[in-house]
């Protein structure tokens, strides 16, 4: 029997902003730092690109660490990381070359990682195009239309209000608005437009938000996890998804966001409504070609109808992040966290 372990390349970090760069060593450190986490079949390394683009290889992902650590080329990266000669990846980076460039080094390299390839994500990442690939694959998706900076940033069409603007290209809320009156709908485009030169506006569905979770099992069979309830008002913000004091995160980002009551998981459904939910989530997962889970965000309207709003293609695994949180749920031990983790980790290194 072959006990030597495995070699996993941890990457984080972000060469956008400093917003996104302590956002992946956050979650890359609480990944690292879960006390169940396999030590004994697995050997964790650690990658950081900075926002200068430069890399550093610290022991550990703590913050002294990494601000001591030497800086690298990307050139020299590559050629250190092939030295180690690991065997997996597990990417915490958030940003748009985070979850698109930087995975396809990887693949470039012939290390396998987890969770999806850029190919999907770039699909993802741009909200008008995920509506347009689900919409033609038979998803359902609000009514919606895309403006384009430059070229045609005003709508043409009637639009009803009131209705959901917001950056195609951006995530966590940033520059979404609510309009529910037209004279607010241009100061809402020029908002959308300060974070991205493609913007949605989509049509407003009233009702319960849910967050679906999607595995890709072993046997190449799509599991659909228990169901997150956001209890809302009108639309989760920002500040609704991640504690910022003083423009930085919080050593718990999700965590302490969190109050009693904002949530609920399983989130209480129908059966009907659940299988409903299921085809939709499974069938998006199948359009996008998904790889390993996804991450799907509904309305449920008045007629019990679900409409995908937006893809998360990408997970941290640590204990707070929300693919392990739902699945903690579950009624299935493989599928507690770290265990879920390590079935992908054994996944892409068998």
């Amino acid at each position: 029997m072959n006990l030597e372990k495995k070699r996993i390349l941890h990457l984080a970090g972000s060469t956008k902003n400093d917003f996104y760069f302590d956002l992946g060593v956050t979650y890359c450190r609480q990944c690292y730092e879960c006390p169940d986490l396999d030590r004994e079949q697995f050997e964790y390394f650690f990658a950081i690109v900075h926002t200068d683009a430069t890399w550093s290889f610290p022991e550990t992902p703590d913050k002294m660490v990494i601000s001591k650590s030497s800086r690298y080329s990307e050139k020299d990266a590559i050629k250190k990381i092939l030295d180690l000669k690991i065997d997996g990846m597990v990417p915490h980076m958030f940003c748009m070359e985070g979850v698109t460039y930087y995975r396809s080094l990887f693949d470039n390299m012939g290390i396998p990682f987890v969770g999806n390839k850029e190919r999907a994500i770039l699909k993802a990442v741009d909200k008008g195009i995920t509506k347009e690939t689900l919409k033609n694959g038979g998803v359902q998706v609000p009514k919606g239309i895309i403006l384009v900076q430059g070229k045609n940033e005003y709508p043409k069409e009637k639009i009803i209000f009131p209705c959901i603007v917001k950056p195609c290209n951006e995530d966590n809320s940033f520059g979404l608005s609510l309009v529910k009156k037209e004279e607010d709908l241009r100061k809402a485009i020029e908002h959308a437009f300060h974070y991205s030169k493609r913007i949605l506006i989509d049509q407003y569905i009233a009702g319960r938000e849910i967050r679906v979770a999607v595995l890709e099992e072993n046997d190449g069979s799509l599991t659909t996890l228990p169901k997150l309830e956001y209890f809302v008002d009108e639309i989760r913000t920002t500040e609704k998804k991640y504690a910022i004091k003083d423009g930085k995160l919080t050593e718990n980002p999700q965590a302490d966001v969190k109050q009693e009551g904002d949530r609920q998981c399983p989130a209480s459904l129908t059966p009907e409504l659940e299988r409903r939910i299921d085809e939709q989530a499974q069938k998006a997962h199948k359009v996008l070609k998904c790889t390993h889970y996804s991450l799907w965000d509904m309305r449920i309207d008045e007629n019990d109808q679900p409409y995908i709003l937006e893809a998360c293609l990408f997970c941290s695994f640590s204990p707070l992040s929300v693919i392990p949180s739902i699945a903690d749920k579950s009624d299935r031990e493989d599928l507690m966290h770290p265990n879920m983790f390590h079935m992908f980790l054994h996944r892409i290194t068998s």
